[in-house]
């Protein structure tokens, strides 16, 4: 009769068989000799021009993460996106009744098209939320409903890079 620790390093050695055949590698890594990667394909994307100001936010900080923040010189790809704002409250003062908690649902829908085919390539949907305190001061609700529409649209920017590089990574 077999001990169950035998079993257990059988077991460990099948997976670590099973796994060797595996080609995992770190996403931004370098691509192998032959094959293009996040790194070489991220940079020609060409990013649709802003209309608001939270879709500037947007297009600056995912050309950052693409490009280091130039514009795509020799573009082979441009990205087609829609941006959607949502603010709801979420707590309502106890004295006035007035609300002073909002939050901020944003989403991200993107196509991303090759150039000289005006095929789509792919396409993907992101979405994320930040919250902000309001309060009597006019000029500070301002300010702290624009710093989270900034919050927002970064982190909407990072999920769009990480999409595009993972789309990127496996085709």
């Amino acid at each position: 009769m077999s001990s169950p620790r035998n079993f257990l390093a059988a077991l460990a050695l099948a997976a670590l068989a099973a796994l060797g055949g595996c080609t995992i590698r770190p996403l931004y890594a370098t691509a192998p000799a032959g094959e293009t990667g996040p790194q070489a394909d991220l940079p020609a994307i060409d990013v649709q021009t802003p209309t608001t100001r939270a879709e500037q936010v947007y297009r600056n900080n995912l050309l950052f993460g693409l490009t280091g923040g130039a514009d795509a010189p020799n573009a082979h790809y441009g990205l087609v996106y829609r941006m959607t704002l949502r603010q709801q409250e979420v707590a309502i003062e106890r004295g006035t009744g007035n609300p002073n908690l909002y939050q901020l649902t944003g989403g991200v829908s993107f196509l991303l098209k090759d150039v000289s085919t005006g095929e789509s390539l792919f396409g993907a949907s992101v979405t994320s939320l930040d919250n902000y305190t309001r309060s009597s001061q006019n000029f500070a609700n301002i300010r702290a409903e624009r710093d989270a529409e900034d919050r927002l649209a970064k982190a909407l920017a990072q999920l769009t890079q990480a999409r595009l590089a993972a789309y990127f990574a496996t085709h």
